[in-house]
């Protein structure tokens, strides 16, 4: 049976409201995303030339990227099962909150560093950070109607994408004109913003709470994901694409610095911080773009039919990226951006959907685990296959990571099929 459905639009469980209408809860997570990819973009991209201005040698940087890259996921990763059974335990709204506050503090201390050490100490603070994602989508889908579910959390999770979009070419232009310091500033409170309004305006319905101890939710979530084929599958699709993702994001200001001279105008040429920001907003533009049209899409067609199309189109045009030429990189971003941006709210929605309901946010909040793997995995293995391939050879490497990701979706429906076929 589905939920019912308030005039309102609120999903409830018995007929009463929702204190929290979902439109208003996916905007709240839109600014969220928003706040946090900002500040973790601006890390990406920019932690090269920061390293550079605090001092750190030239032939030291590209080895700082990569351990910078590992710290804050080596944290992080042991502590995600935590974060959903204290959702399912104390409330979800607190394991939210507690994301934003710390994100604060770290990117604080990320602005005021003068030596990459105490940027060392504020990447393992951000192993605190992790964990709201997942908790998030979970409270989206209670308070969500089930027909509006994969474009509810396209606009939840657009966030990201928005920031992809505009971080970069904003970050680029703060860092130009007054600094990469204060464009860190700005970030933090961007953050302080972030928490003050999910403080104001973010309420939790009444719900049973859970009386099993800490550490049995965590374990049964991960019995979950272990033990449910369908959320398995997910989990593993997920890692892919995330692994394929990460394995040269660190090194993409490394790369189009490299390449920024061939076929662009000497008229467009322009500061470093500038260059590097301009040309990672075209793939974020083409991302805010991709997010509602593919979770719209996958309303229509299927969540599942949705992702099959983006991880196919994100495969492809991530390994284009290795051509050598700003002109084809930025082509390549548009494209890969675009159809990056269905993933996740299809992959959530179908998620959403397979996970038990009395645990669905801790479950939920284990889908970073794949991309925390790849935040951890994923720089490491971006610099291996830098160090024996080159740069372009690990931006090809990436794609086709994340490209094996495609048949294993397939195979995947292919078994569902198997089973429900009818005996000859």
């Amino acid at each position: 049976m589905l939920p019912k459905t308030s005039r309102a639009g609120f999903r409830t469980r018995s007929g009463p409201r929702h204190p929290t209408d979902w439109r208003v809860s996916a905007v709240l997570f839109l600014f969220t995303g928003l706040a946090e990819s900002l500040a973790f973009g601006h890390f990406q991209a920019f932690t090269p030339l920061y390293l550079r201005s605090i001092g750190v040698p030239a032939s030291s940087v590209t080895a700082w990227t990569g351990v910078l890259g590992v710290l804050g996921s080596a944290v992080g990763l042991p502590l995600l099962p935590l974060w959903g059974a204290l959702a399912e335990r104390f409330g979800r709204k607190a394991v939210i909150l507690r994301s934003a506050v710390v994100e604060v503090v770290l990117i604080a201390l990320t602005a005021r560093a003068h030596s990459p050490y105490t940027l060392a100490v504020a990447r393992i603070l951000s192993g605190l950070v992790f964990g709201n994602t997942g908790v998030m989508m979970a409270l989206q889908a209670e308070v969500t109607p089930q027909r509006r579910l994969s474009m509810a959390i396209a606009w939840a999770s657009s966030g990201p994408a928005i920031g992809v979009a505009a971080g970069p070419l904003l970050g680029g232009l703060v860092a130009s004109a007054l600094g990469l310091r204060a464009m860190f500033y700005l970030d933090a409170a961007l953050s302080a913003l972030s928490a003050l309004l999910l403080l104001a305006f973010l309420h939790e319905a009444p719900r049973p709470r859970s009386t099993s101890t800490l550490g049995s939710l965590a374990r049964q979530s991960l019995r979950d994901v272990l033990q449910l084929p369908a959320v398995r599958g997910l989990f593993i699709v997920y890692l892919l694409f995330a692994l394929g993702a990460t394995v040269g994001g660190p090194f993409m200001a490394i790369w189009i610095r490299s390449v920024a001279l061939h076929g662009v105008p000497a008229l467009l040429q322009g500061p470093p911080a500038y260059m590097v920001g301009l040309v990672l907003t075209l793939g974020g533009a083409a991302m805010v773009v991709g997010t509602p049209v593919l979770g719209w899409l996958g309303d229509r067609l299927g969540a599942r039919r949705a992702l099959l199309v983006g991880l196919m189109g994100n495969g492809v045009f991530l390994a284009l990226q290795a051509v050598p030429s700003l002109t084809a990189f930025a082509f390549s971003s548009v494209l890969q951006g675009f159809f990056r941006g269905g993933i996740m709210p299809n992959l959530m929605a179908l998620l959403a959907r397979a996970a038990p309901e009395d645990r669905r946010a801790a479950v939920m909040n284990l889908s970073l685990l794949p991309q925390q793997v790849s935040w951890f995995a994923g720089p490491a293995l971006g610099t291996a296959l830098a160090t024996g391939f080159g740069l372009q050879g690990m931006l090809f490497c990436g794609g086709g990571i994340a490209l094996l990701a495609v048949p294993l979706l397939l195979a995947g429906r292919a078994r569902r099929a198997g089973r429900v076929a009818p005996s000859a």
